[in-house]
């Protein structure tokens, strides 16, 4: 599968954890975003090779504790 430039964009975009914050502080229903801990964000994104060899790219994935 060709490799799309926008793709590469946006995953570079939210690999940052500041900017994951921002996003979800500005766009969730502020008694939402008030019980997440920022400070526990991990990014758990990564590339893997498949059994037959085939390399794949997953999507950005965060998790974040909650109070």
């Amino acid at each position: 599968m060709a490799s799309n430039h926008h793709d590469t964009g946006y995953k570079e975009l939210f690999s940052h954890p500041e900017f994951v914050q921002q996003l979800i502080e500005g766009f969730a229903p502020s008694d939402i975003a008030g019980l997440m801990d920022f400070s526990t964000l991990k990014n758990h994104s990564g590339n893997y090779i498949t059994p037959l060899f085939e390399e794949k790219f997953e999507d950005v994935v965060w998790s974040v504790e909650v109070t």
